[in-house]
């Protein structure tokens, strides 16, 4: 008997023990999905002829049955389908799992193993009428002794290919595992999937594109596990935690809820473990993290072993070293189902053999969790403890969960600001303004130098997040300084210590506000080279930001990557390490460095960190490198998602940066509709941006203008801000946007652009000082070989637009062989992003009149010349002017030539 394992989307139920392959269609599961190759690699091994078959190794839940049935789909009528399957009872009966088939065949066969043998291979010679047969075992590793042997016998004997599923090798029969060892059968294993599966399995399953919150949130949840991973994404879309818009999957304001089916499958997992295993496994639940030491002395070392075998818990390298479950999520809900009496009884066992200062810490604010749970009480300190450490780990409801357990908590400063920074990470600004209120009416002034000056930064920090109140943190922060300037320095004092936040808190400001001028003199003083701290790893990240902005640019990069190899060793807040890694991304998009970026996101998007320490800049990071790459029907999916998913959750006010670079990518593609109304909602945006974030924003915003048909218009602009930029010191971003006006163009600012690229290093920039050589000689050449240049790196618009202005020059020049050679690189870069207006561009706005190019188009597709009088309601006459006039302007002697100019399908074209 099968049936579907259901680690991957449900294919179907239970099918005879014997059939031939081609009835399989009954459970066809005809949507893509992943790890096709690997089904593709089983077909071929099945069918190769060599071997006794393939063995698929994973969990439960890997996926198993589904890569199996997947592949018996393929093999098609030349091949007859044997199915059985062990399970827990089957595996206490000779011959348990092969009942089904040994129920058709005589008693007698039945009374000793060669007749058992003999049996089963004449009941498939008959079955299989000639055809090849496969046996597919699932459960492989709960199969009987006698079951195994016979499925070996089988398998070594060539009367079947064995394709067999199981968790484990070792227990997979002695039988069978001499077939591996003996080179026989194949091992596949099916580990986890990673973060691309699983976005990748995503999109398949429930169409439409998921958001990359939406779907690190379920890879994180599901720990890679196919299982557990359509359990949750089934319950949250039923349940609106994950929502449709727009055709797109996002992830609303609340955590996703383990309710449903997710919870039954923890607990049938749950259920395979023994008694001694499942208390291990209940007590880390419940506990979070205990020392390593501790819990061998309460607990069996074996059932230790065996779940870190099956990687269910880890063991960190912290000293002392701490035990923990390793999927959180299946933790939680372990922990949820444990019965009150059960989890007390756990809770003495771990507190009679912990000292009371080993108590506090164990588990952390889960740990907490857990003591208030049992009906403890808690210190203040321990309360606080773990307050801070749930804010620093983006869990602000538990925060709040200990605060409450505080008596007197409105009047304790240190509990106010937790409390604070809570109502902050849930975006509930008034709450924390209030709270800090009520502090200052309990009598603010005479608190300790440390909180005070932790209460204002506070304070400063909220005023930043509000366009009513913003202009108003720069003069809290110069009160502070004030303050701090009258206190002495001395051994242990907390005025130094003080001093350091504030010079943070000063630097974060001037490069929200773009001050980097301000930034630069800040951080001056810094050691970039003692990188061992939250603070100095910060400070570093926004001299880095300064440093490639004012257009140090390969400076800025080298340290940059020091900064992220040091956030790899030092624990930090979530926002800290969401506003390092969003910095550097940040930098690298700014200075076009496109092939650099998409392989740090690959490499960050494989670690097992949540969304909360990647942040928004990694929602759009790859849909603007698409977009730059021509790569338009990725792109926007991608920005989409991404801009609906900052609508929902938005830390880093990114909403407007994600809309101008959807609206620039739909201009792109050529649809001006939604380009125009994403553009109208950006200008009615009120929420304060970072300076930086605001001006990449302004220019995605000005190039979908250009898009849009308003290029004259977009030109002016793009200039304007470029000497707005330069004269603050902001080369880089000044560079971009006067880059933008010179290709899309500007001819007029090809000295500018090649002053300005000399004042900013970097191989963006010299490829600008390049295309201003050429624009200033009106050589197409080093026009042409600028465009090829940017294709090389991955920016094929602005390659694209460099192109067309090479056939511009090559055209004025009359240099024939230069401008077919412009012509058809300007061509290939227009196919790529599939706008129909592309392709004629350069015909229409430097070379031809818009009739011309109506003609022109025609005529490339064969349609003769009085059809085109027809079909344009002119003569003749009127029709050979007009290609007279094009074939003199292109250059071109024939209709064929022309061809190979436009290549625009004529009934596509945008003509008029």
């Amino acid at each position: 008997m099968f049936q579907q394992d259901a680690g991957m989307p449900a294919g179907s139920g239970r099918t005879d023990a014997v059939s031939p392959a081609h009835r399989l269609p009954q459970g066809r599961y005809d949507k893509p999905f992943t790890r096709q190759q690997i089904v593709a690699d089983v077909v071929e091994t099945l069918t190769s002829g060599s071997g006794c078959g393939v063995v698929l190794v994973g969990d439960h839940g890997a996926g198993k049955s589904f890569i199996a049935q997947r592949a018996l789909e393929q093999l098609g009528e030349d091949y007859l389908v044997v199915q059985v399957r062990g399970s827990s009872i089957s595996s206490k009966l000779p011959y348990g799992a092969l009942s089904v088939l040994l129920n058709d065949l005589d008693a007698s066969h039945l009374e000793h193993p060669l007749m058992v043998l003999r049996g089963l291979t004449q009941l498939l010679h008959t079955k299989s009428q000639g055809r090849s047969t496969v046996l597919f075992v699932d459960n492989a590793h709960d199969l009987d002794e006698l079951s195994s042997m016979m499925v070996a016998q089988l398998s070594a004997g060539a009367h079947v290919t064995l394709l067999a599923a199981c968790v484990d090798l070792p227990h997979i029969g002695g039988d069978i595992m001499g077939l591996w060892k003996d080179d026989l059968l194949r091992r596949m294993d099916l580990g986890p999937f990673d973060f691309t599966e699983t976005a990748a399995t995503l999109n398949h399953e429930y169409g439409g594109r998921f958001s990359l919150t939406a779907a690190r949130t379920l890879w994180n949840a599901s720990g890679g596990n196919a299982l557990f991973l359509h359990s949750l994404a089934r319950e949250q879309i039923k349940l609106g935690t994950v929502v449709r818009q727009d055709g797109v999957w996002v992830l609303g304001h609340g955590p996703i809820a383990l309710t449903g089916e997710i919870r039954d499958v923890v607990k049938a997992r749950l259920n395979r473990l023994s008694p001694g295993q499942r208390d291990v496994f209940e007590l880390l639940a419940l506990a979070g993290a205990v020392p390593l030491q501790t819990l061998m002395s309460i607990a069996n070392p074996e059932d230790m072993d065996t779940l870190q075998e099956r990687a269910l818990i880890q063991v960190s390298h912290d000293h002392p070293p701490m035990v923990s479950i390793i999927n959180p999520v299946t933790a939680g809900i372990v922990a949820s189902v444990v019965p009150p009496g059960r989890s007390a009884e756990l809770r003495r066992r771990l507190t009679a053999v912990l000292q009371d200062s080993d108590l506090e810490d164990a588990g952390g604010s889960i740990g907490v969790a857990w003591a208030l749970d049992c009906g403890e009480q808690v210190s203040t300190d321990v309360a606080l403890a773990a307050a801070r450490t749930a804010n620093s780990t983006s869990d602000p409801a538990a925060a709040l969960r200990f605060i409450q357990e505080i008596e007197g908590c409105e009047a304790t400063a240190g509990v106010a600001l937790e409390s604070a920074r809570a109502h902050i990470l849930v975006n509930n600004d008034e709450s924390a303004r209030r709270i800090l209120h009520m502090l200052d009416q309990a009598g603010s002034d005479g608190l300790p130098l440390a909180e005070w000056t932790s209460l204002q930064l506070l304070r400063a920090e909220l005023d930043k997040r509000s366009a009513a109140t913003v202009a108003q943190a720069r003069g809290r922060l110069e009160a502070i300084g004030q303050r701090l300037s009258a206190q002495p320095d001395g051994p242990g004092g907390a005025a130094a210590p003080a001093r350091e936040r504030l010079r943070r808190a000063e630097a974060e400001l001037a490069v929200f506000e773009g001050r980097y001028r301000d930034v630069l003199a800040l951080t001056e003083g810094a050691d970039t080279g003692d990188l061992g701290s939250e603070t100095n790893i910060v400070t570093a990240s926004l001299r880095c930001e300064a440093m490639a902005v004012t257009g140090n640019v390969a400076g800025a990069f080298d340290l940059g990557k020091q900064i992220l190899a040091a956030a790899g060793t030092v624990r930090l807040a979530d926002r800290s390490m969401r506003e390092v890694r969003s910095r550097f991304l940040l930098l690298m998009l700014l200075s076009v460095k496109f092939r650099e970026a998409s392989v740090f996101l690959a490499e960050t998007y494989g670690t097992g960190d949540t969304q909360a320490r990647l942040g928004g800049m990694f929602e759009i990071g790859q849909g603007v490198i698409d977009l730059h790459a021509g790569l338009l029907d990725e792109a926007l999916p991608r920005l989409r998602a991404g801009m609906w998913q900052l609508r929902a959750q938005d830390p880093d006010a990114l909403g407007g940066l994600a809309m101008a670079a959807c609206a620039y990518a739909a201009g792109l593609q050529g649809d001006e509709e939604n380009a125009g109304l994403l553009l109208a909602e950006l200008a009615q945006l009120r929420t304060p941006a970072a300076w930086l974030v605001a001006r990449l924003t302004r220019y995605f915003e000005l190039c979908a203008l250009a898009e849009l048909g308003q290029r004259a218009t977009a030109i002016r602009a793009l200039a304007a801000e470029a000497d707005g930029d330069a004269a603050a010191s902001a080369l880089a971003p000044a560079l971009l946007f006067l880059s933008a006006a010179a290709r899309l163009g500007d001819r007029q600012v090809s000295q500018k652009l090649g002053s300005l690229g000399n004042g900013v290093d970097g191989q963006f920039a010299g490829l600008c000082t390049r295309l201003a050589e050429g624009m200033k000689e009106s050589d197409s050449e080093l026009v042409l070989a600028a465009s090829k240049e940017a294709e090389a790196a991955g920016n094929a618009v602005f390659a694209r637009d460099v192109a067309r202005k090479a056939v511009s020059y090559a055209n004025d020049a009359g240099n024939r062989i230069a401008l077919r050679t412009a012509q058809r690189a300007q061509q290939s870069l227009d196919d790529r992003f599939g706008s129909p207006k592309n392709g004629l561009h350069s015909l229409t706005t430097s070379t031809l009149t818009a009739r011309e190019c109506e003609v022109a188009v025609r005529a490339a597709a064969g349609t003769s010349n009085r059809k085109i009088a027809e079909q344009m309601h002119v003569s003749v006459r009127t029709v050979e002017g007009h290609l007279y006039q094009v074939y003199s302007k292109l250059h071109v002697a024939s209709r064929s030539e022309l061809k190979d100019v436009i290549s625009t399908p004529a009934d596509s074209a945008r003509l008029g």
